[in-house]
């Protein structure tokens, strides 16, 4: 009982970091994943590696080819397409009572984090874009979280995975990230001043810009 107990917890355990590398683009589209290197990676057998494997194939994140392996599937034009309209949808419609209700402190604390990576760039500095897109993540689940419609959070969660990986190739595709950081301290900017017609405009200007990118 406690080897299967286990076992089930290594293969959850492999199936979430190795997920979580494919949302944040430490392993990106296209990669070949090896059973053996994943195992010695994570310190575990081939095992719960392989059954964590299928359990992302299934879910459409990889898919097994006989005597090539697993690969990740990218995401393609269409799809980006969709959660571009489904993120937009979404959080237009999330600030209308998540804005009075993020704190200042939540703010503060959001833009000293931008602010120390536009204060980077312009060191001449340039951040993984890994590092960048969770921080953008952070303050777009930041506006989701804080409002009042459980649906708009459900909606959220369930498309949590590859909403992060559009995120992440956005973030990646960007060609001026402190263009993106200017833009995003505007939005926390606006957010202070509990504007709803001037946040809505300066959002749907930044998601329009960064979605852009992707089309190029």
């Amino acid at each position: 009982m406690f080897e299967t107990k286990r076992k089930t917890n290594l293969s959850e355990q492999a199936y979430n970091q190795i997920k979580d590398a494919i949302c944040a683009g430490r392993i990106a589209p296209g990669d070949i994943l090896s059973e053996s290197r994943l195992a010695e990676d994570l310190g575990m057998s081939r095992t719960p590696v392989r059954e964590a494997l299928r359990s992302l194939a299934s879910e459409g994140f990889l898919e097994i080819k006989n005597g090539v392996g697993a690969y990740v599937k990218p995401l393609s034009s269409k799809d980006m397409e969709n959660l571009y309209e489904i993120r937009c949808l979404l959080e237009m419609q999330a600030i209308k009572t998540s804005i009075y209700r993020i704190t200042d402190q939540e703010i503060d604390d959001m833009e000293r984090r931008f602010q120390a990576v536009y204060d980077a760039c312009e060191r001449g500095e340039h951040p993984e874009h890994g590092e960048f897109s969770t921080l953008d993540w952070d303050l777009h689940c930041m506006l989701v979280d804080h409002c009042t419609n459980p649906y708009i959070k459900s909606i959220v969660a369930s498309n949590d995975s590859n909403l992060r990986r559009y995120l992440n190739l956005s973030a990646e595709a960007l060609n001026n990230v402190k263009e993106s950081v200017r833009q995003h301290l505007e939005i926390l900017k606006v957010l202070r001043t509990r504007d709803l017609d001037k946040l809505t405009e300066v959002l749907k200007t930044h998601l329009d810009w960064s979605e852009n990118f992707l089309r190029i």
